[in-house]
């Protein structure tokens, strides 16, 4: 059996060292291990209904009359966008006059109203304001049309624009993005029964 010496350079590797080569090769997948981990969670932040992000709170924006002096075609159904909350603020009664033609206006629709979260239940896209010839909300993204109600009538959108709860305190709207309340799935009978190639549109 052979014996090493007991003085001198001792041969073969410390135990416990680890080659250069070895060194660079896991440092190579410690960061392609964190590199998956980074791309898994953006990919499920970017899919995941994140309805807090930015919001998580109440938002008052104002009486009816308030609306109208910042916006006065509110009262004649032109959707008034509110930045804060990132909502469509829809004068239901007025919304669908517009839409039938019929001129009427409604200054004051008491809580006969919508707060229409503008982010599309497709992808997350932000919905731009309504489309001026067909009166509807259409994403540039993907195609996906919804009715000034922000009921679902074309595109790969799940279902329809989603809302937050509204409420009047001392006259005055107040939004509650805490409480969310998914868009009308598809197949829900929607107000503005128009088909979609019968009518032109800002989204292809």
């Amino acid at each position: 059996m052979s014996q090493l010496p007991t003085y001198g350079e001792v041969p073969g590797r410390p135990v416990g060292e680890m080659s250069r080569r070895s060194f660079m090769r896991r440092i190579l997948w410690v960061g392609i291990g964190i590199a998956s981990l980074e791309f898994l969670a953006g990919t499920l932040n970017f899919l995941w209904p994140n309805v807090r992000s930015g919001l998580g709170g109440k938002f008052t924006i104002g009486g009816p009359a308030a609306i109208g002096t910042v916006q006065p075609a509110w009262a004649t159904g032109l959707p008034f966008a509110f930045g804060k909350a990132r909502v469509f603020f829809i004068n239901v009664p007025a919304a669908k006059a517009l839409v039938d033609g019929t001129g009427e206006s409604f200054a004051d629709p008491g809580l006969d109203v919508l707060a229409l979260y503008r982010k599309c239940p497709h992808l997350g896209c932000q919905i731009p304001s309504l489309c001026d010839a067909s009166k509807w909300f259409e994403c540039l993204c993907h195609g996906s049309k919804y009715n000034i109600l922000g009921e679902k009538r074309a595109g790969p959108a799940p279902r329809g624009m989603d809302s937050f709860a509204v409420s009047l305190v001392d006259g005055a709207y107040v939004i509650d993005t805490r409480a969310f309340v998914s868009g009308k799935p598809i197949g829900t009978a929607p107000f503005d029964t128009r088909r979609t190639e019968d009518i032109p549109h800002c989204a292809l």
